[in-house]
């Protein structure tokens, strides 16, 4: 896109900013809910809904008199529902275009009444808005197994041998709206260890506003249950997978919830044992083109983890106008082991075989994340309007020791030589950050407006020591130090606006970084200081009932993570390992989407995505030396033409279908470095394919089961190329024990196709891997649930952005 354009995408947000007039007004909505003797009823859960909506868009509960009141209601038609432990749930509809006292509404009794919490299986939903798709997935069949599981059968989303992105675009993850400070691996081992049980829905915010930080260009917002009700609550949860190894998955939480603190404790422990078989072949080249040699590599990697996870939160209400919440998370994973094991058979340029040669490799990591954090909010004045002020601090430590030798043959299996070195690594990180935000409710409009700060500061060490003949020497030359601290002032402005059929959504972000890194090898490699803006828009036009326009546009910032700026280098053998880069610069990519929606049951999204000095990962073959080595590196430029689309729709009342296909075009540029020629360029069609079928097979849904299928063709990630993808899970759940306990079983790709071969084959490189992780899964899974059936904890992840770059992906 040239750069013109882009600069007028950014003039326009500025004209619109300090150009928008406002028109509406809001009004507020109240009543008294009463029992059908007329006395109060209190802590009744009120429920507010667009007419038609699925989703809630506010919720209240009755005071000690029954009343209750929405403030700030734009004029339009709605939906209350209210619903009681003990009661039928009642509906009623209603128009606002004055202040609105609906009198009182009686709720009957039900024939009996449950003392227990209940469990009503209901159907996922998608719901489709500007630059946003939530999927409501609470209650349903899908709402089983772990939460990486639920988000492979979330539309648009990608999750690839534990990479989680959507489409290929890096991807923040978020919990309850707060970004979660972990890296790739950790995310994935804490997505395995929570039930999906908990989660209401997953949101798949592909044009965040201003107020998320300038690096999320996507995010995967994870919601939790939210409290309504007052009580205890309490939970018993255990699960069962088997695939090559078994895996087990123990849970209990705890909530308790008055009128003025809500307090939450959860724990999991989770042993795990896990397979992966990947199959290697490398062809290494002579200078005149022909082949030098090839390597045929059989790796195996059997992995040991023990994961302890637990959080505690407490909600404390000081007046109307004053809460206070503080937070502590908790991730220890001790004695993590891999055990590796090689097999190589080397041939010459004449295919004869020349060596083999075989690798022990065994690796025993521990790992822990501590996360603590604060918030106060208050309101200040009768508006509504609030400020927030937001502390968090995060500790994190990995401890790694690595033992790897290597034995050489001849063909005929004489011994030739051996090669064995140890490593010994550690990384510590303390991250602080701060936030003010503030948030004007105007008429028919919002004014939010903040400042941040984090600072980062990570100490790694990686000692190397050569250990062949039974003697143990320190390798000054491969051993390294390695200081990394960054500092980031962010400040930012939001405004939305909503007028007749119009809506608008207006915001501009800064931020100020400040980078310093310093290897002891290579002395001070990045040091950086840079200035940077970050616009963004959203335009939505409501052309009748039936027809919806939208347009928006964002420009963010991808920052390395920590580990891809660390030099230090993790061996295979002595010829292939993967290195760090510490001269990587930040990615800044720039966003335009059309969107279009039909009947709120077909999405149309058309878009542009352009982004330079692209954080990915190449793959390197030295041709001479042969070596493959795998490191951290910034492409040129890469772009993408995209064309969404999205249908649901309920065909009969117990079959509920989604459909998501994006048919795209990928092209990448990066620094051929290993070839004569200087630059490559990469590029593929594809077609990205996700259908979902849920189904009820009592009219009470405590039977139902779901069948999800995906297909993802011709995708390329740096210079990797992926073979065609396909994925077929189903699953079913049975709520029994008066719906106060349920039962899943389910499988993840029967037919065990998802994992595929991937390719590098450009000039003198031609390099292919095959991963198979563990991919085909069977499960088990149970949860029994007690306690006050009308109450939701306030379970969230608050641990802050930062962590999110701890470790590269």
């Amino acid at each position: 896109m040239p750069s013109t354009i882009m600069q007028a995408f950014r003039t326009l947000i500025l004209v619109l900013f300090f150009t928008t007039p406002l028109f509406s007004q809001t009004f507020t909505v109240s009543g008294k809910v009463v029992d059908g003797n007329n006395s109060p009823l209190s802590f009744v859960t009120v429920l507010l809904f667009t007419e038609g909506a699925s989703s809630a868009i506010a919720g209240a509960s009755t005071d000690d008199k029954g009343n209750f009141i929405f403030n700030n209601i734009k004029e339009a038609n709605y939906t209350l529902a209210f619903s009681f432990v003990g009661y039928q749930t009642k509906h009623q509809d209603f128009s606002v275009s004055a202040d609105q006292n609906l009198g009182v509404i009686v709720l009957d009794r039900v024939p009996e009444v449950l003392d227990e919490t209940v469990i009503a299986i209901k159907r996922p939903t998608i719901v489709k808005e500007s630059g946003k798709l939530i999927f409501n997935v609470e209650n349903t069949s899908l709402s089983t197994g772990t939460t990486l599981e639920l988000l492979t059968k979330t539309p648009g989303v990608l999750v690839i041998q534990d990479q989680i992105t959507i489409k290929g675009t890096p991807t923040v993850i978020f919990i309850n709206g707060k970004r979660v400070y972990l890296s790739a691996a950790e995310v994935a081992s804490l997505l395995k260890n929570v039930d999906a049980s908990v989660i209401k829905s997953v949101e798949v915010i592909t044009n965040p506003s201003a107020k998320y930080d300038a690096e999320a260009g996507s995010i995967l917002n994870i919601i939790t249950t939210r409290a309504i009700s007052v009580g205890y609550k309490g939970s018993l949860s255990g699960r069962y997978e088997q695939a090559t190894y078994p895996k087990y998955n123990i849970g209990t939480s705890h909530f308790y919830k008055n009128n003025w603190v809500n307090l939450y404790a959860g724990y999991s422990f989770s042993p795990r044992k896990e397979f992966k078989d990947q199959h290697d072949d490398i062809r290494f080249f002579n200078t005149d083109g022909s082949v030098k040699s090839v390597w045929d590599t059989d790796f195996t990697r059997t992995t040991k983890s023990y994961v302890h996870q637990g959080n505690v939160i407490a909600d404390f209400t000081i007046d109307k106008k004053n809460s206070i919440s503080v937070s502590s998370n908790i991730f220890v994973s001790p004695n993590k082991q891999f055990n590796n094991t090689v097999f190589a058979e080397i041939f010459n340029g004449q295919q004869q075989l020349d060596s083999t040669f075989t690798t022990v490799s065994d690796l025993e990591n521990d790992q822990y994340n501590l996360s603590f954090s604060g918030e106060y909010k208050t309101v200040v004045d009768p508006k509504g309007t609030s400020l927030t002020t937001t502390v968090n601090y995060i500790l994190y430590d990995d401890k790694q020791d690595q033992d790897v030798s290597t034995n050489y043959f001849l063909p005929n299996g004489d011994f030739i030589r051996n090669n064995s070195f140890l490593t010994e690594a550690l990384q510590e990180s303390d991250i602080i950050t701060a936030a003010v935000d503030i948030s004007v409710p105007l008429t028919s409009a919002t004014f939010d407006a903040g400042t941040k700060y984090s600072n980062i500061d990570t100490k790694s060490s990686l000692d190397f020591f050569d250990t062949e003949n039974n003697t143990v020497q320190f390798n000054a030359v491969l051993s390294d130090e390695f200081i990394y601290e960054e500092s980031i002032y962010a400040a930012y402005l939001n405004f939305s606006k909503e007028w007749e059929k119009w809506e608008m959504a207006i915001g501009l972000r800064s931020e100020f970084t400040s980078v310093n890194g310093d290897s002891r090898s290579l002395g001070e490699v990045n040091t950086q200081e840079y200035l940077d803006f970050f616009p963004s828009l959203s335009v939505q036009h409501t052309i009748n009932d039936k027809n919806t326009l939208g347009l928006s546009y964002a420009r963010h910032i991808q920052r390395p993570r920590y580990q891809s700026l660390n030099p230090f280098k993790y061996f295979l053998n002595e010829n292939n390992f993967n290195g760090g880069n510490p001269t990587l610069v930040p990615a800044i990519d720039d966003k335009i989407t059309l969107s279009y929606n039909y009947k709120s049951k077909w999405f149309f999204d058309l878009y542009y995505h352009h982004t330079e000095d692209v954080l990915s990962l190449l793959r390197f073959q030295d041709n001479e030396n042969l070596i493959m080595r795998t490191v951290d590196a910034n492409l040129i430029e890469n772009f993408q033409y995209s064309l969404d689309i999205v249908h649901v729709s309920s065909p009969t009342p117990w079959w509920y279908l989604s459909m998501y296909t994006s048919a795209f075009y990928f092209e990448n540029e990066f620094f051929a470095l290993e070839s004569e020629e200087e630059k490559f360029s990469n590029d593929t069609f594809g077609l990205y394919a996700q259908v979902y079928n849920g189904i009820s097979f009592t009219k009470d849904r405590t039977f139902s089961g779901d069948i999800t299928a995906v297909y993802l063709s011709d995708f390329i990630y740096g210079s990797y190329d992926y073979g065609n993808q396909f994925s077929l899970s189903f699953s079913v759940r049975k709520s029994f024990w008066d719906n106060t306990a349920s039962i899943s079983a389910g499988i993840n790709d029967v037919f065990d196709t998802y994992n595929v071969p991937v390719t590098s084959r450009y000039y003198n490189q031609d390099n292919t891997y095959f991963a198979q992780p563990e991919s085909r899964l069977y499960r088990v899974s149970f949860k029994y649930t007690f306690g006050n059936s009308r109450l939701r904890d306030n379970n969230r992840n608050s641990k802050p952005e930062e962590t999110g770059r701890l470790e590269k992906n």
